[in-house]
């Protein structure tokens, strides 16, 4: 199993602090309220019994139409404080409801390797991307479920809560981390196969098919007794018969990694 990780676990703090400035443009709010506005008088009128029975729908209707652009002018004045709630709001709801895959690109970069496997001594997984695994998409709008490269940029983007994309909230970095190469999967935290409990975020597990897995890579500090076992994994289970084993090695002329093959 592999886990799926809240944002909030993640090592830029970055993450999910969006740069939230209104929540739609004023048009925009103008014209939803032309739109639905004589809807939403009805309704608040009909769920008032006892101002029904003083004045009638169409004098409260014709009374609300007066007050509609103070009523406007309301909402838009209001919007400041809503759009200072919401980026705490999103971190909230996004840390109980999503997990992301990290995946990269490339194995060899230096950095990588002491960032995300114990200081060489741990391993990397290679993926087949063109497994079904990374392709769960139930429409052609979900935003979950399949892999997506992420965007680098030298500014966070700025954004219309009413226009907001997956990709600008869950997909968008600095720049200064595009070595990493990063492609994400975001699932639904209540689709894990296992959860430990952790605090403050609990660890999901998700099951993925030994079909995916193309490749693994020994870390050039990795301890004998750990190569001994991840060879013993791959050789006595026939599922994982196409799995390539590589050792990564340190090229001390250059200081770059490359691969041998095992």
């Amino acid at each position: 199993m592999i886990r799926f990780s809240q944002y909030g676990d993640f090592n830029d703090p970055f993450e999910l602090n969006s740069n939230i400035n209104k929540i739609a443009e004023e048009d925009e709010i103008r014209r939803l309220a032309d739109k639905d506005f004589k809807k939403l008088i009805e309704e608040e009128y009909s769920n008032h019994p006892i101002v029904s029975a003083f004045i009638s729908k169409e004098a409260f209707i014709q009374l609300a139409e007066m007050k509609k652009e103070s009523i406007i002018g309301n909402v838009i004045g209001m919007e400041r404080q809503l759009v200072d709630l919401l980026p705490g709001m999103l971190k909230t709801i996004s840390n109980s409801m999503l997990g992301a895959l990290s995946l990269s690109e490339i194995c060899t970069h230096e950095l990588m390797w002491p960032h995300y496997a114990e200081d060489h001594k741990g391993f990397v997984i290679g993926f087949n991307c063109d497994h079904p695994f990374f392709n769960q998409k139930i429409s052609d709008a979900d935003e979950l479920r399949h892999l997506k490269r992420v965007d680098y940029r030298e500014v966070p983007p700025v954004i219309s809560l009413m226009n907001v994309t997956g990709t600008e909230l869950y997909f968008v970095k600095s720049k200064k981390w595009s070595y990493e190469s990063e492609w994400r999967m975001l699932m639904p935290l209540s689709d894990s196969s296992k959860v430990i409990e952790r605090q403050p975020y609990p660890i999901h597990l998700f099951s993925y098919p030994a079909e995916s897995v193309s490749e693994v890579i020994l870390g050039a500090r990795m301890s004998e007794q750990d190569k001994k076992m991840i060879q013993t994994i791959l050789g006595s289970h026939q599922k994982y018969s196409h799995v390539k084993l590589s050792q990564a090695c340190l090229d001390n002329s250059t200081y770059n990694i490359f691969l041998r093959q095992v």
